[in-house]
């Protein structure tokens, strides 16, 4: 990235606007063991800034009613404007929200959040970024709402 000096004037195109995508519609009885997006899919596009580096912010409401079944909600990239452009982020548990397993059998959403950087996005390239989910095992765990951030970083 090149660096940007003191008193020197930031182009727009260098710092894209930040992005939300909210979509809270219900799933239910979730069982699939593959990350899956969903429907209707949350899901929009950003512009990568000069940096190549965003952060993206995702939360979701999640019920686990499967005991020792936890629910995963997490996000895949894509260079262009659909999931038919080339993959660059894959979904991973670990870059998403997920329950703990343990609370089988509650009626309550839980509201849950993450944020990560990704890096070496192609600066000033559209990607698409939509949530996906995925369980452990079994069935009858619950998504209540999933939301997206995407922000630039320098």
């Amino acid at each position: 990235m090149p660096e940007i000096k003191t008193g020197e004037i930031v182009e727009t195109e260098w710092w894209p606007e930040s992005v939300t995508v909210t979509e809270d519609t219900d799933i239910s009885e979730i069982s699939s063991t593959s990350f899956i997006p969903g429907s209707p899919v949350c899901a929009t596009t950003f512009v990568a800034p000069r940096s190549g580096r965003v952060g993206v912010a995702v939360s979701a409401e999640m019920r686990e009613e499967s005991l020792g079944n936890r629910l995963f909600v997490s996000y895949e990239i894509y260079q262009g404007t659909s999931a038919a452009g080339t993959l660059v982020r894959s979904a991973r548990s670990g870059f998403g929200v997920s329950t703990n397993g343990d609370a089988g059998g509650t009626s309550q959403f839980m509201t849950l959040g993450n944020m990560s950087m990704v890096e070496n996005l192609i600066e000033g390239a559209t990607h698409y970024i939509r949530t996906v989910h995925s369980v452990e095992g079994g069935a009858l765990n619950d998504i209540g709402l999933r939301r997206l951030t995407v922000i630039p970083l320098a």
